[in-house]
């Protein structure tokens, strides 16, 4: 037979991959699975009892797990769509024969390449270094002290996951500050310190300044970048909900304000001790280290802060007047560091307020805590102990008067202390019965919801006539009721009314974070994070959904719903479209490597050689197939999610049955390109078998090539018929064009494997029929 090659060694390439896409995991999908994940594990840490350490600790741990395993998806999903290697690697090519126009258009095409790849490389990175962060936040708690061992050897891990992605030549810049500079400095020191210390005479100042200089870089990534990046993720997260989601992004802050401070600390003595020491520097870095050593009390403080918020609104007044007061300390503590330099007095000025307000609230809440023994020993008739816990009531709020700095705490210690007044005038007169005081109490207190009820009430209705034109100002609108709504839950968490406002208000407050993210979606191009963007849309429109369903507006909650079914659908239609992309450049990379691969083998040293080339490029076409097998499942995914939209109204505002009917026929048009792709593989192995000299493997592989061929044609041709049925003539056409292209390949395949069958030598395909193989155009 003719055209064979010589004989090697290994063993013949694989089977055909499977055309099925049931377990094709839909990374937006996995994208949403982790994201809620991660909000039930944020809300459950908040509310877990903090008596509990070691609980606390646990709960504390898997939150961060949950957003380090978010963030590694992240990473991996961005990963594995970069393939703009090839690409530019083809158009520098091209360029470099081209001329004119041609030349200026590829030259254009090839900047916005590189462009594209720099910053999939800095989300990638950025993602990694989010995933890291929590790692090490993970490993070294608020809660508790010494150090998780390991967590610390994951944030190593995922640190070396950081380092590594630095070879690569690309800038990470959240806002200001680009991260990668900061860690390429430290990377370069090390070295250069490293190279020094194993010169015969290692000159110790200069070791010193380097050292210096390292740790002065390593902090600026910390007090820099890091806190531009954690400020970028909480800002698209929408991570403004007092409810539970600052407390992630507070825990971050202080971790990585107090890593700052440790390593501007441990750089100062490193300075004094270099060839020339700068006073100025000196004093520049540590009024910087005291900078981040306030910052770090401050986050700290909002922890503590955040955390007590969601014990008062559980009405567990004890452990938020404990937490409170921890909040105020650690404000107390910012405030020294922040009064030691001049320049940061107005940030211990602010310290020094929000220590007051905490304190403030600390005393409140134990009063509050108070207010049942004092009506239990009313109800007993002892009046001796009622007048002692009565004064320490007084003393508490008399305390917290003084000190409260906001609006609404300030009018409900007032309220207070005019109800308790009245009880202790009551007291001091001779009743016999003292259960009428606790009576009096309760009318009073009946006053005092009415009043917050209603401040809340008029916040919610100014938020709610601002939502669709003005979200900001709806913001604003709905943080004017928050505390008066925090004071409110701690006083009447059990209430039917008050929880009946609780639930308005966090409907009220998820339905304006999904108009905000989806005002934040319309301005991001299509990617990772514009796919991140609407899964979040879809998770805040559900979860305000979840609350009106509760207080019965079941119009809002239907409408929520089905219009974040529309936002999951678009994340899922947004990954089908890049891997679509990346199939058809991946298939002409496949076209280029079967045509590679078989020069090289038709060389006259091929047979001393391996097969590693053929090897390679069946693993080519196997990736093409992964991307189409992935199109397809993200296309499936996005007509089902679709077509689950169930409001009449919204259906047909958003076409959705059109809609439906399109992504279908699309489906269909991209199960043909796999099946032929498919049978693409299956010729390269015949071919490659029939120049081997192993005919009988050779019509095996062609007979299997045909039969994918014909799935292909028919998958076309039902989808031509859809997009006809629809009326996008132009689209049927072209499918149409590809059904009969496919077709004429088809039999020219299945006429190689009766050449075979005949004895005779296959009619191997040239380009233009390749190019019919590959791509699905042309060849006729």
């Amino acid at each position: 037979m003719a055209n064979v090659i010589g004989r090697t060694k290994k063993a013949q390439p694989q089977e055909s991959p499977v055309v099925e896409t049931e377990d094709v995991i839909v990374h937006a999908s996995r994208l949403f699975e982790l994201n809620i994940i991660a909000q039930d594990a944020v809300r459950e840490f908040a509310l877990h009892d903090i008596d509990d350490k070691e609980g606390l600790e646990s709960k504390r741990i898997a939150m961060h797990d949950a957003f380090t395993q978010l963030y590694d998806e992240v990473s991996a999903f961005i990963d594995q769509i970069m393939g703009e290697d090839f690409e530019i690697s083809y158009l520098r090519d091209r360029i470099g024969s081209a001329e004119g126009e041609a030349k200026d258009q590829l030259v254009a095409g090839l900047k916005e390449l590189e462009e594209q790849s720099q910053r999939n490389l800095a989300d990638m990175w950025m993602a990694r270094v989010m995933a890291w962060l929590h790692q090490a936040a993970a490993a070294s708690g608020p809660f508790v002290e010494g150090e998780n061992e390991e967590k610390k050897k994951s944030s190593s891990k995922h640190l070396a996951a950081v380092y590594t992605m630095l070879e690569k030549p690309f800038s990470a810049v959240p806002s200001k500050s680009d991260g990668t500079q900061k860690l390429r400095r430290v990377a370069l020191g090390s070295k250069a310190y490293s190279l020094l210390t194993e010169s015969s005479t290692p000159d110790e100042a200069e070791l010193a300044d380097i050292l210096g200089r390292n740790k002065r870089s390593e902090a600026e990534f910390y007090d820099e970048f890091l806190n531009e990046l954690i400020g970028q993720e909480s800002t698209f997260r929408q991570a403004f909900n007092p409810f539970d989601e600052l407390v992630w992004r507070d825990m971050l802050s202080s971790f990585i304000f107090e890593q700052a401070t440790d390593l501007y600390n441990e750089a100062i003595p490193y300075f004094d001790k270099s060839k020339t020491p700068d006073k100025q520097r000196t004093a520049m870095i540590k009024s910087w280290k005291q900078n981040t050593a306030g910052l770090s009390e401050v986050y700290l403080a909002m922890t503590y802060n955040d955390i007590a918020d969601a014990q008062m609104r559980a009405g567990n007044l004890e452990d938020a007047s404990g937490l409170y007061q921890q909040s105020s300390e650690a404000f107390g503590r910012a405030e020294k560091c922040f009064d030691e330099v001049v320049a940061l007095h107005s940030n211990a000025e602010q310290s020094k307020s929000d220590k007051d307000q905490k304190k403030a609230q600390a005393l409140f809440c134990r009063a509050e805590a108070s207010v049942q023994t004092l009506s239990d020993l009313l109800e007993v008739n002892n009046k001796e102990e009622a007048i002692k816990i009565l004064g320490d009531i007084f003393k508490d709020l008399k305390k917290a008067e003084k000190l409260a700095k906001s609006r609404e705490l300030t009018a409900a210690i007032k309220e207070n202390l005019r109800i308790f007044s009245f009880v202790e005038q009551l007291l001091s007169k001779k009743i016999d019965d003292l259960k009428s005081i606790t009576s009096q109490i309760d009318f009073a207190k009946d006053l005092r919801k009415t009043g917050l009820v209603q401040t809340v009430s008029k916040s919610l209705d100014e938020a709610g006539s601002k939502l669709a034109t003005d979200p900001v100002g709806s913001l604003d609108a709905v943080r004017e009721g928050l505390s008066s709504l925090g004071i409110l839950l701690s006083l009447e968490s059990e209430d039917e009314e008050v929880g009946n406002l609780r639930n308005r208000t966090l409907a009220m407050l998820n339905h304006l974070k999904y108009v905000i993210q989806f005002q934040l979606s319309s301005q991001i191009q299509h990617g990772v994070k514009f796919i991140l963007s609407r899964i979040l849309e879809n998770l805040h429109a559900a979860e305000a959904a979840t609350y009106y369903k509760v207080i019965g507006e079941t119009r809002s909650a239907d409408e929520l719903t089905d219009l974040g079914k529309l936002a999951l659908a678009t994340a899922y239609a947004s990954e089908a479209q890049i891997f679509s992309r990346q199939s058809e450049q991946w298939a002409f990379r496949a076209q280029i490597a079967r045509a590679s691969a078989f020069k090289k083998l038709e060389d006259e040293i091929a047979e001393f050689e391996d097969e590693e080339g053929i090897e390679n490029t069946v693993k080519i076409h196997d990736d093409t197939i992964m991307r189409i097998r992935q199109t397809v499942a993200s296309f499936e995914a996005a007509t089902n999610e679709l077509n689950s939209v169930k409001g009449e109204e919204i259906r047909q505002k958003n076409n959705v049955d059109q809609q439906v009917k399109q992504l279908q026929a699309v489906v269909l048009k991209f199960k043909g390109d796999l099946s032929r792709i498919l049978g693409a593989r299956s010729d390269f192995l015949a071919e490659f078998s029939s120049k081997k000299g192993d005919a009988s493997k050779a019509m095996v592989y062609y007979s299997e090539a045909t039969d994918r061929l014909r799935e292909a044609v028919g998958n076309y041709t039902v989808a031509a018929q859809v997009f006809q049925q629809m009326g996008d003539a132009q689209a049927a056409q072209t499918v149409d064009n590809r059904a009969k292209t496919t077709d004429l390949v088809a039999r020219g395949v299945w006429d190689n494997r009766q050449r075979l069958d005949s004895d005779q030598t296959p009619a191997y395909m040239g380009d233009s029929e390749l190019t019919a193989l590959y791509l699905g155009t042309g060849g006729q």
